[in-house]
């Protein structure tokens, strides 16, 4: 049988003052967290394969996950793992971690970049695996989405592969 105390308060050890209680103990709230503690994660997974077939723009994968940070002094850890898959010569592109619709990563060739240079003739298609792990600081209390976008200076780009894997984002809340 589990045992319940009924207090108002609690006096100071130095019998000064009292703590009012007032259902504070039914959990602990983040604001009281130390610095650096993980206060939330989300996760977003998709077996999604996308094909990007605009060339020269961050073009959308499809994976994207939402946090309502809980203090604007608060930093999102951001974890993305996936892969890309091209089968061009010469081939520039690359996939980045956009904030709303800010570019977190480099301005060209984001955060996971790819480059494929046959030499003479290719014929061979490239599947890699990728992954990017950055720290935001958003300075926000409002819902905040988080997405991985694409870049291709050709049209034979696939976010998640030749074959369908599983790609996925994870947003940690850090007290800041």
């Amino acid at each position: 049988m589990a045992s319940k105390i009924k207090v108002d308060q609690i006096q100071t050890a130095d019998g000064t003052g009292t703590i009012a209680l007032q259902n504070q103990l039914s959990g602990l709230a983040s604001a009281s967290m130390p610095t650096g503690s993980v206060l939330q994660v989300v996760q977003t997974a998709n077996e999604t394969r996308t094909t990007i077939s605009t060339t020269g723009s961050w073009q959308a994968v499809g994976l994207e996950a939402s946090i309502t940070p809980s203090s604007t002094s608060s930093k999102i850890l951001i974890t993305v793992t996936g892969s890309q898959y091209n089968d061009s010569n010469d081939q520039t592109a690359g996939a980045t971690i956009f904030r709303g619709s800010t570019n977190l990563g480099h301005a060209n060739q984001g955060f996971m970049p790819t480059y494929i240079n046959w030499g003479n003739g290719g014929g061979d298609d490239l599947q890699v695996a990728c992954s990017a792990t950055y720290l935001d600081s958003p300075s926000t209390t409002s819902a905040t989405t988080y997405s991985v976008k694409a870049y291709t200076d050709k049209n034979n780009y696939r976010w998640n592969g030749l074959r369908t894997g599983k790609a996925v984002i994870v947003l940690m809340e850090i007290a800041g």
